[in-house]
């Protein structure tokens, strides 16, 4: 798609940090047991890594579509598809599955606990941090 990993961590963040938030003012019970489920697939398939890449993008689709807002959602699963292609080449050198997991629960219990802060912070930690992860792994498919 011709998009660097900068550009694609920087528009996830102005993004879907702003979603996070949104969905935990107006998520629905419906959408919460959506993400829960999301996030109970990723622990179920920490040793497949391209199923976990799976849920993480429906989680991430998940929490755009509490939002509420149906252009965001529809940006976000636009971005998601282009993050899909360009991960999905190397997510079996994912060594961070686990934690990646573990941030996602937390994103998960903040929009459950309808603390819009915290899931914007939360998810701001959780982009930041698999974009390091991915630093991690370029510089060892380099050497």
């Amino acid at each position: 798609h011709g998009v660097s990993r900068d550009e694609m961590f920087e528009a996830r963040r102005l993004l879907e940090v702003g979603v996070a938030g949104l969905s935990a003012e107006r998520a629905t019970g419906d959408q919460l047991v959506a993400i829960a489920d999301e996030v109970t697939s990723m622990f179920a398939s920490i040793d497949d890594p391209q199923a976990f890449l799976v849920h993480d993008i429906r989680f991430h689709r998940a929490v755009a579509s509490a939002s509420g807002n149906p252009i965001l959602a529809a940006v976000v699963e636009m971005v998601s598809a282009i993050f899909y292609e360009t991960r999905r080449q190397n997510v079996h050198r994912a060594t961070d599955l686990r934690e990646a997991a573990e941030m996602h629960r937390s994103i998960y219990h903040a929009v459950r606990a309808h603390d819009a802060a915290a899931a914007r912070q939360t998810m701001n930690q959780h982009l930041m941090q698999s974009e390091r992860a991915q630093v991690m792994e370029e510089a060892v498919i380099d050497k």
